[in-house]
């Protein structure tokens, strides 16, 4: 692999659970501080517009002999080697080495890595369909800082890794590789209150996150609010629709400005233009479609966390095959109203934390398989259908085979803002790790006595198929549950200036 002479070097990031990573560091790093220590991977891909996301599926951790053990550097035995091989074949995933530098010294190739990286790129290539292979390396300062580099090799395609995203239950870290050039200085003044509180660490870690909020209208353009005044600075919007004139009453940053405008703007571009006015360095990806699009997806690959405030049967069901496959850990709120007699007597909120190995959408009951059909379908077969039950009801027979309404559930800007800057703070505690909410699953009615608050923690279903398909990514894509339908409008995406 002659990746230094490569003309064209495309990013790569890593994503891995938070579990995997602790058993690698510990094995890595048992021989410290003097020798190196490795294993085998295996790894899920997607490429993206932005490059190629590798998702680690599982370590194949050495046995007895499968390493040099008089050595200290790595030595890998032929046996182990062609072990790997062969679980690269029946699995369709791609195999790729970690290994370690010693204490103190660079994760930056040496000749030796770049001997073993070239012969590893074409001898794991012959082993089934995929022709990807990527080597990283580690190494630890004696205070315990990790660093890492990694390269790769996909076809005749050559990959830099950037990004290594660690996703636990507590906190979400995303780590730089290695480079030599002076850390970057994040601070300002504008989080001192917030730096205060839960320490510059935390306060220059928002900084550095990258956040998509699907759908932002009652609940995403408040949670994109309350983030960007907390410091992040990246975002990722994603809502399909413009702005209309009841979303004025809880669409943060929409004015009545905006209805001189024809037609009006994007729902993305007024939440951008809000985002930019608290703080014109942030970064903003405004994607006019849907979660179920490809190019959604593919912006979707590289961020720290989704907030799913879309209220949607299939974006719940999008965003849990996120969190097993693709390992995008995920917040979905939703809200409802109650009401009796000309009375409301339920604002009622819903917050669900979707992560790698927690219970999917269906293992929780939360998809209605109904409604989610009908947000799929074209207007003409909702109105085929409607005319096959009123057919059914002439005939005697019950409608419910051929169509059964799906009310659409109204909602106000007071309770939508408060449910989304409820998840803002969620978000806040999973990215810095300072704190995290009590339940995966919880739910609220403001109008009750103590809120009629509900905390859970079910467990996922023994037999989903979300418990076997972690870190699988593209090559999972045979057990997916939803996709767009092809009547859906192209993906459009929003210039700076575009409104």
């Amino acid at each position: 692999m002659d990746f230094y002479k490569a003309v064209d070097v495309q990013p790569a990031f890593v994503r891995m659970t938070a579990e995997v990573r602790s058993r690698l560091e510990s094995l890595l790093f048992s021989r410290y501080p003097n020798c190196e220590w490795a294993c085998f991977f295996l790894f899920g891909t997607r490429r993206t517009h932005e490059g190629l996301l590798l998702t680690i599926v599982d370590l194949l951790e050495p046995g007895e002999g499968d390493l040099d053990a008089e050595s200290d550097i790595v030595s890998f035995s032929e046996p182990y080697t062609l072990r790997a091989a062969l679980r690269k074949q029946d699995s369709g995933f791609s195999v790729g080495t970690f290994h370690s530098h010693p204490e103190g010294c660079w994760p930056k190739p040496s000749r030796l890595d770049d001997d073993m990286d070239g012969y590893y790129a074409e001898y794991f290539p012959l082993f089934g369909l995929s022709d990807t292979y990527f080597g990283l390396i580690f190494s630890r300062d004696e205070y315990g800082q990790v660093t890492f580099s990694g390269r790769g090799q996909s076809g005749s395609v050559y990959f830099r890794v950037t990004a290594l995203l660690t996703i636990g239950d507590s906190e979400l870290r995303r780590d730089k590789a290695f480079s030599l050039a002076a850390a970057e200085d994040i601070t300002d003044s504008f989080q001192d209150r917030l730096g205060d509180m839960y320490g510059a660490k935390a306060a220059q870690r928002l900084k550095t996150c990258r956040v998509a909020i699907i759908g932002v209208s009652g609940t995403g353009s408040p949670a994109a609010h309350v983030l960007a005044r907390a410091g992040v600075k990246d975002f990722v919007l994603v809502d399909p629709q413009r702005l209309a004139p009841s979303n004025l009453e809880r669409v943060h940053g929409s004015s009545r400005s905006d209805f001189d405008i024809d037609p009006p703007p994007y729902k993305v571009a007024v939440v951008r233009d809000l985002l930019l006015s608290i703080n014109p360095e942030i970064k903003v990806e405004c994607l006019a479609g849907n979660i179920l699009q490809n190019e959604v997806r593919d912006a979707l690959a590289n961020v720290d966390l989704i907030l799913c405030c879309t209220d949607t049967n299939h974006s719940r069901t999008a965003v849990g095959e996120l969190a097993y496959r693709y390992l995008i850990p995920t917040i979905d709120v939703g809200v409802i109203f109650e009401a009796e007699a000309g009375l409301v007597t339920g604002e009622i909120g819903r917050i669900t934390f979707y992560s790698p190995g927690s219970p999917c959408a269906y293992c929780l009951g939360a998809v209605n398989s109904w409604k989610a059909a009908v947000e799929l379908m074209t207007e003409e077969e909702k109105a085929l259908r409607r005319v096959q039950a009123a057919d059914a009801v002439a005939r005697g027979e019950a409608p419910n085979g051929y169509w059964e309404d799906v009310p659409e559930l109204p909602t106000v800007g007071h309770f939508t803002t408060l449910a989304g800057s409820l998840i803002a703070s969620y978000a806040i505690g999973w990215l810095t790790g300072k704190f995290t909410a009590p339940h995966r699953s919880i739910e609220f009615n403001i109008l009750e006595p103590g809120f009629g608050y509900v905390g859970f923690d079910p467990p996922a279903r023994c037999d989903c198929i979300c418990q076997t398909l972690i870190g699988y990514a593209d090559q999972g894509a045979f057990a997916s549950v939803v996709s767009a339908p092809e009547h859906w409008p192209p993906v459009r995406r929003i210039g700076a200036a575009e409104r």
